[in-house]
């Protein structure tokens, strides 16, 4: 929010117009299928792994990164676990898991990584550490003719503002509230935070700026939302990194392993083969670092 998540609000027309030429993930070309085992990375993977595969803990939906389509998993998320798993030599699963009690799970050994649009931050790298693999801003989401003339932050002063609980955008938003005298209403998941805007409980659902270009162009096909534009902030608000987490210190060889894992993927353009699949090439990283987040 589940990336969940970032920090703040609009992110300009353009960002809508990426998510244009986003096609099904059931009618675009499989990016993963035919891709390679990396032996070294695969190396690097424990045994037990390689025999069970990875179990990633995803809060489900969160569109484009994890949604359930014809009854299948699928997203950018999901796809990036794939990835990780068709170059380690092994197979990847994904469970649903409530995004404000995925780092618990984890702790509590339910799952054995966090595959969430999970952003990686300090605070998080207290107990996770975070292979990343992409980078985007936050934005608000409005109701389609934006009737409360949402453009910037200083346009939720004195309003109540809507966002998934356990994200950042929660933090960022109780901060703002201390000079700004906005409300937050934190919800469980994005349908209840969609839900609760088409109702008027908010002028705005604050989320990660591809999930909001996303909502704004397939919910209701289209006719019930759209992004807050700030001009000022073109490419969204505290852009951020967002990496797959496991468990600090406890799981080095499994950490290492994802990390060598998208290095390749990098380098021979699956990995970015994954992202264009989604419109998400804008948010591509250079390089595969570990807990790279501040």
């Amino acid at each position: 929010m589940a990336n969940k998540k970032l920090g703040v609000v609009a992110i300009a027309a353009a960002t809508v117009l990426l998510f244009a030429g986003c096609s099904s993930s059931n009618t675009s070309s499989d990016p993963v299928s035919g891709v390679k085992a990396d032996p070294a990375a695969a190396a690097l993977l424990p045994a037990a792994y390689q025999d069970a595969g990875i179990e990633f803990a995803s809060d489900i939906p969160w569109q484009p990164f994890e949604y359930v389509e014809n009854g299948k998993t699928t997203g950018l998320d999901y796809d990036i676990a794939q990835l990780i798993a068709a170059k380690l030599g092994t197979t990847a699963s994904f469970k649903k898991q409530s995004f404000d009690t995925i780092i618990a799970s984890l702790q509590a050994g339910k799952h054995d990584a966090i595959a969430s649009d999970l952003n990686d931050t300090k605070e998080r790298q207290a107990s996770l550490d975070f292979i990343d693999y992409y980078k985007s801003g936050s934005s608000l989401i409005v109701l389609a003719g934006n009737p409360d003339k949402i453009t910037d932050l200083n346009s939720l002063c004195g309003k109540t503002v809507i966002a998934e609980k356990a994200t950042s955008q929660v933090g960022y938003l109780q901060t703002l509230s201390k000079t700004c005298s906005l409300t937050v209403l934190e919800l469980p998941d994005a349908p209840s935070a969609e839900n609760a805007l088409r109702a008027g409980k908010g002028v705005a659902f604050m989320v990660d700026s591809p999930v909001a270009g996303y909502t704004a162009k397939t919910a209701g096909a289209g006719k019930y939302f759209e992004v807050a534009v700030d001009p000022a902030n073109p490419a969204g608000y505290e852009p951020a990194l967002v990496g797959i987490g496991v468990l600090k210190e406890q799981f080095p060889e499994l950490r290492d392993a994802i990390q060598a894992a998208l290095a390749s993927a990098l380098k021979d353009g699956s990995y970015k083969a994954v992202l264009d699949k989604y419109g998400l090439g804008a948010g591509a990283l250079t390089k595969i670092t570990i807990n790279g987040g501040n």
